[in-house]
């Protein structure tokens, strides 16, 4: 637990900024086993509200100076639970709801149990398996090809250019999904959308990073999906 001592020692120099990454909740596809991609049907169960107050609990009294929050349900109840016990509070003037912060997207899965997307989509789902960075998908709705992966990389590169550079000596607090932490994780320390399912996230799982203003590109991964904070049962990603 050194990372969270440094973080209440709160010791970041003017161009360092120590990034505290959380998943969401268990949420109800999560426990039915669906994917949810960028879709918002999904919401918070019991069990999801409660692991978020156990993270609220565990990071009180950590000076935060800004909340970025994904703009889906299931991101913004955790974000809301969290806040709750969290002393001091987060000025509202900081707290950011950010649609580059949702899931990826995956318009043709979203809804539909795992093991019927791997007996429907054998091909496709081989695909996003083992080779991430060439899985192609189709909108039903648009008939518009994209590559979700990669799509979800260009975003998380998008967030990190413009965020970082506003928030040079500070501690900020991203509440976001297993898949779009992933790809944050991922970018900031030149990772290929090749190795998307490398990493893991738990539900609530915490990751930190700090990063040099003077090379964002190479930060220093501090905690990688910390969990020892939950007293329940854990459920790590499927996306």
């Amino acid at each position: 637990m050194s990372w969270k001592l440094e973080c209440e020692q709160g010791k970041l120099a003017p161009h360092e900024t120590r990034v505290i990454l959380v998943r969401h909740g268990q949420s109800t596809f999560n426990t039915e086993g669906r994917y949810q991609g960028s879709s918002d049907e999904s919401v918070l169960t019991e069990f999801g509200r409660n692991t978020a107050r156990q993270t609220g609990e565990f990071l009180n009294g950590l000076s935060i100076d800004a909340l970025y929050v994904s703009s889906l349900r299931r991101a913004l109840t955790t974000a809301s639970e969290i806040l709750a016990q969290i002393y001091p509070s987060i000025d509202p003037t900081n707290i950011h709801v950010d649609r580059q912060l949702r899931e990826i997207d995956l318009p043709a899965w979203h809804g539909l149990y795992h093991q019927d997307v791997q007996k429907r989509f054998p091909e496709d789902y081989h695909c996003w398996k083992q080779h991430p960075d060439r899985f192609i998908m189709l909108d039903p709705n648009t008939k518009k090809q994209s590559y979700p992966v990669r799509d979800l990389y260009d975003r998380a590169n998008q967030f990190w250019q413009h965020t970082l550079p506003h928030h040079g000596g500070e501690t900020i607090m991203l509440v976001s999904h297993a898949g779009t932490i992933r790809a944050l994780i991922s970018t900031a320390c030149n990772l290929s959308p090749g190795d998307y399912h490398s990493l893991r996230q738990s539900n609530c799982g915490i990751s930190v990073l700090k990063f040099s203003q003077k090379n964002i590109t190479e930060p220093q991964l501090e905690v990688l999906n910390y969990t020892e904070h939950l007293t329940a049962q854990l459920q790590t990603s499927t996306v």
